[in-house]
């Protein structure tokens, strides 16, 4: 008989993989972890993305996969804080190393990327704020550390903040990741514009209001869009994103892209191109609008996950189940509608664009017999699909899972059959908000995948070897 689980460092604490367990019938105290995010050069079970678990009396073995490397190229583990060097500042131990000088940013990549840049190369940029073509100073030169991150309260010390009286400034590091973001607590006066005066071998990802490479501009208007959406304060984002290999088949992406033209019929809306995504948010969702006159349609927002995968080319795959941590919820149309998870294909493994959400680029074979409710969605914890014979199967041993979170009984429901319209309410919507990988900490987009390796010892091995599967 195995010996229960007791040093604190094996021990099983990740709330999806506790409920993965409970679901199989499998005794937590028995399951340990026995493989730490490391580099992928290191092997099977090896994943700059995954923790592996194993059960000592059943035989069963855990993948926990989530969408952010953990670890460095070299394998050592990410230090997310800033540090304060005689006023300048600058990051621990990450995928890329950055250097802060009052409002001058320098950005070092420290291992090749899949964009083709390469290691050592550098980036330096300097941001300015205009509104109505009148630049905005922040109030000191230099920046204020955050005690503890605004977005996730699990993180102290990684974020920079200027005060620009109109807006703040801040600079989070997470793991792999520099994300920059503009805060305006209320709608500016007018238009502003923002220009990051970039040099260097690369550029930093602006958001859906980028004009060119270096400047975005967002005029009153498009506040007002964005209030309408999601309320103030009103977020406008720009990233630097890292990996620690230059493999864009081991790397990932998630976030949702959208389409909010007006349609005169649902139909039409749901066969949108595409007009926006979003890919550096702490936040993703499952969105439908209404407009107005009748019966028009204003949007509707799909989500794309995409995790990198390393199981044991042996690997025999018995269960999987995905898991999104609730944000929030809102609903003033009552359509009571749901979510499940479905096939995506991006363009690309590391951007998400506006045509990534074509039904042509979006699956509508669900990967779970059990869709996600409105009424059931918790924002207290994780949302669970487990995953069907159909969703189990195209998990791949080695490669990437890409992942869509759609509306089932609406937007997938109408793809497939047709007639399947919400009930047209003037301007109303409903929507259920998850958090993205860029959210860091415990809250990121999970798959456990749970598997076999021929020639185990236990239980789970006679089982299958009688049942004809190994």
């Amino acid at each position: 008989m195995a010996d229960k689980v007791t040093a604190p460092t094996k021990i099983v604490t990740d709330p999806v993989l506790l409920s993965a367990l409970a679901k199989q019938g499998v005794d937590k105290d028995y399951v340990e972890l026995y493989q730490d995010y490391a580099s992928k050069s290191l092997g099977s079970e090896h994943s700059p993305y995954a923790k592996f678990y194993r059960d000592l009396i059943g035989g069963k073995r855990f993948a926990v996969v989530s969408g952010l490397p953990m670890v460095d190229a070299y394998g050592q583990k990410h230090e997310l804080g800033w540090t304060d060097n005689a006023g300048v500042i600058e990051n621990g131990n990450n995928i890329f190393h950055c250097v802060v000088n009052k409002s001058d940013v320098r950005l070092i990549t420290l291992s090749d990327q899949p964009t083709g840049t390469k290691k050592n190369a550098e980036l330096l940029y300097h941001p300015q704020l205009f509104l109505d073509g009148i630049e905005i100073k922040p109030v000191a030169d230099a920046s204020r550390r955050l005690d503890v991150d605004p977005i996730n309260l699990t993180y102290q010390f990684n974020v920079l903040e200027w005060d620009y009286g109109v807006c703040l400034r801040r600079l989070r590091v997470i793991e792999g990741k520099i994300l920059g973001s503009w805060v305006f607590p209320a709608k500016p006066t007018g238009e502003i514009r923002i220009s990051y005066n970039q040099t260097g071998d690369y550029r930093l990802r602006l958001g859906q209001f980028a004009i060119d490479s270096d400047t975005e501009v967002i005029k009153p208007g498009d506040f007002d869009q964005l209030a309408q959406f999601s309320s103030y304060p009103v977020i406008i984002s720009d990233t630097a994103t890292f990996y620690p290999d230059a493999s864009p088949e081991s790397t990932t992406v998630d976030g949702q892209a959208g389409d909010n033209t007006d349609q005169a019929t649902w139909a039409a809306m749901v066969a949108t191109a595409g007009a926006f995504a979003n890919d550096s948010a702490t936040t993703m969702s499952v969105h439908i609008a209404s407009y107005s006159p009748s019966p028009h349609w204003q949007r509707i927002i799909r989500s794309i996950i995409l995790l990198s995968i390393s199981l044991p080319a042996n690997a025999v795959k018995i269960a999987a189940t995905f898991s999104v941590s609730g944000q929030s919820k809102n609903d003033n149309a009552g359509w009571a509608i749901d979510m499940n998870a479905y096939s995506s294909n991006p363009t690309s493994n590391i951007a998400l664009a506006a045509g990534d959400f074509a039904a042509a680029k979006m699956g509508t074979t669900p990967y779970s017999d059990t869709p996600i409710t409105y009424a059931g969605f918790s924002i207290a914890g994780f949302n669970d699909l487990v995953f069907n014979a159909t969703g189990l199967g195209v998990i791949p041993l080695s490669g990437i899972l890409k992942l869509s979170l759609q509306n089932a009984n609406y937007d997938v429901a109408e793809r497939v059959s047709g007639s399947s319209s919400p009930t047209w309410i003037i301007n109303k919507a409903q929507e259920m908000i998850f958090y993205t990988a860029d959210q860091g900490g415990s809250d990121k987009p999970k798959l456990v995948v749970t598997y076999f390796l021929p020639g185990s010892r236990g239980s789970m091995a006679s089982k299958l070897k009688a049942a004809g599967v190994i």
